[in-house]
């Protein structure tokens, strides 16, 4: 976890983004006492909030729908690999048979 100060270095902004985009709801620090806290996913989020914004020029309605987008892919990636790790822990036969209807339902969709 990184101190807002080491956060405000590593994400390349002033402290006056940083409290807009939590107000906004853009970034949510693990809060301890009267201390913020960021992971490393916070500089990454911040640092393309920043490119959105400075470099590009998308205005907060568009980072918000660029974020929400951002934010659903992680959620079904995260879904996929619990997905692919309840098949991995079926039996051979079993894995075997959702292989096929993939298959199947794949060659439907051509």
């Amino acid at each position: 976890m990184i101190d807002t100060g080491g956060f405000l270095l590593r994400a390349r902004i002033d402290a006056q983004a940083l409290e807009t985009w939590i107000e906004v709801g853009w970034l949510s620090p693990r809060c301890e006492a009267e201390d913020r806290f960021f992971s490393d996913v916070d500089v990454a989020r911040a640092q393309l909030i920043r490119d959105l914004t400075q470099e590009m020029g998308v205005n907060e309605d568009g980072v918000a729908v660029v974020l929400d987008l951002v934010d659903q892919i992680h959620g079904v990636r995260q879904a996929l690999r619990e997905v692919l790790s309840a098949v991995a822990a079926q039996p051979e036969p079993v894995r075997r048979r959702i292989a096929a209807a993939m298959r199947e339902a794949s060659s439907r969709r051509r």
